[in-house]
């Protein structure tokens, strides 16, 4: 009988620990780490801190990318080409491309050419109430973007798709 009451009063204190935690999780959530690649529709994404200067977190996504041997191609400020219909954002998109999976691609399948090169975006989130929200950097999924066009490149879309992520997954490195 005595084992059965310490059971009991074990159990009853373990719920009543487990009713606290979860009380405190509700009330202050955790943030979830920056290296959580995240999918967004067919996107991948991360979430960066706001306190980060968003220009430094370009300049990263450039090395990244450059690191993982491909080439950046273009770069599309899109908060100055807006800054004229008096819009204040923080938007980049970089565009890369592998030229040696698009050599090989693009014979096999000339369609290709609509879904390249690749694109990373940077933003800074706008949340209600507040000035400046958390920097979201992603990529669009080439193996969803080869999909739709039924392109023959499935297994080169993945490989890209792969190496894109881990540039997404240094980035989040960079600032755990």
């Amino acid at each position: 009988m005595a084992n059965k009451i310490l059971n009991l009063e074990t159990v009853r204190n373990l719920c009543l620990l487990h009713v606290i935690w979860l009380c405190l999780l509700l009330t202050f959530p955790i943030q979830s780490s920056a290296d959580d690649i995240t999918r967004h529709g067919d996107a991948y994404v991360i979430y960066l801190p706001r306190e980060l200067n968003f220009d430094e977190v370009v300049s990263l996504v450039h090395s990244e990318v450059l690191g993982e041997n491909w080439q950046v191609v273009n770069e599309l400020n899109i908060g100055e080409a807006v800054k004229e219909y008096n819009k204040h954002i923080e938007n980049r998109v970089i565009s890369v491309c592998k030229t040696q999976y698009l050599a090989q691609a693009i014979e096999e399948d000339p369609f290709i050419s609509l879904i390249i090169p690749c694109r990373f975006t940077i933003f800074r989130e706008f949340t209600e109430g507040s000035r400046e929200g958390r920097i979201i950097v992603g990529f669009y999924d080439p193996v969803a973007e080869a999909d739709g066009l039924n392109l023959k490149q499935a297994q080169a879309a993945e490989i890209a798709t792969q190496e894109l992520k881990a540039v997404l997954h240094r980035i989040a490195e960079s600032y755990q």
